[in-house]
């Protein structure tokens, strides 16, 4: 049986993080998977840098 994408990413970051852009991906009305989960999470950490 498959891990679903979050339960995969959650190994490997913060579990805030992941639910913040899986809902920015459902919001946005794209598949979630992987890599749309991913690609929004580094959004959200560049955005976290850019505030610094």
């Amino acid at each position: 049986m498959k891990l679903d994408p979050v339960r995969k990413l959650l190994k490997r970051y913060p579990r805030i993080v992941v639910i913040k852009a899986a809902l920015m991906v459902l919001k946005s009305g794209q598949k979630v998977d992987a890599k749309s989960i991913e690609e929004a999470i580094s959004v959200i950490m560049k955005a976290e840098k850019s505030r610094e």
